[in-house]
């Protein structure tokens, strides 16, 4: 098992956010938005949750990888578990890694995706 000193502190070099997933071309165009630019990649995890992910570190990262605030940092932190972290895990996290716009675009036609979904979204409560 990999320790935080062996993987370089990466929880504190990046963000992750979850998202709803793209249901028409429009969402697909946002992720292309947001694919443009730098450190940011989209992808479907394993547990079928799309999620932002933006490469960023921590401001609170000191030396040696060692939390700057650490008697004080916030409970994501303290509630992060070696034994459950991802560096940890066995295989890909992604199920689907988008890294450009371009791997949109060739997932989409791949799938057929281009052809088959709406332009516009379907109005529901979250872009009503």
């Amino acid at each position: 098992m990999i320790n935080c000193e062996e993987c370089g502190a990466k929880c504190c070099r990046y963000i992750a956010v979850e998202t709803d997933p793209p249901d028409c071309l429009d969402d697909w165009d946002q992720i292309k938005w947001l694919l443009m630019h730098e450190g940011v990649s989209v992808y479907l995890d394993n547990e079928d949750d799309w999620i932002i992910e933006v490469t960023t570190k921590c401001k609170n990262l000191g030396p040696g990888n060692k939390c700057k605030i650490y008697n004080n940092h916030p409970d994501l932190c303290k509630d992060h578990d070696i034994k459950t972290c991802v560096m940890n895990g066995k295989g890909k996290v992604e199920k689907i890694l988008f890294k450009t716009a371009e791997d949109v675009d060739s997932y989409l036609k791949k799938t057929g995706l281009d052809k088959s979904l709406p332009k516009e979204c379907p109005k529901t409560s979250r872009n009503s």
